[in-house]
């Protein structure tokens, strides 16, 4: 296996464990694999960094019920692998249900220490009609 198909499989493995921690709040987990440089903008055009992102998880701002995942495409490109995919997310925000989907891009970066999320940019598919 080459290089760039290593960094995919572990990236696959990774994100499979962002979103099991999202879905369960494991702030450890999601402590690790978040980089402290981390600016994640949501479908709704809201950014967060790491510590308000993992602050709104802890606190109960987003509660994922369900977050399916298709259309996934990586790339590897050096220290960089880009996820792109398509979202269908069941969720309760500030005391709210929703459901939508939405296209997003997160991007891991190889650290010294490991694979860590850089960034992550969501958009929302508009409902049809």
């Amino acid at each position: 296996m080459n290089e760039e198909n290593q960094a995919i499989e572990e990236i696959k493995q990774l994100e499979d464990a962002r979103y099991a921690s999202m879905l369960g709040k494991d702030i450890p987990v999601l402590d690790r694999l978040l980089d402290d440089k981390l600016i994640y903008m949501h479908s709704t055009g809201v950014a967060d960094t790491k510590s308000s992102y993992i602050e709104g998880l802890r606190t109960g701002v987003w509660d994922y019920h369900e977050v399916g995942r298709t259309e996934r495409r990586y790339q590897a490109d050096g220290d960089i692998v880009l996820v792109f995919g398509k979202l269908a997310i069941r969720m309760t925000t500030r005391g709210v249900h929703k459901a939508f989907e939405s296209r997003a891009l997160a991007v891991w970066v190889r650290k010294p220490d490991g694979w860590r999320l850089l960034a992550v940019q969501s958009g929302a598919i508009p409902a049809p009609g």
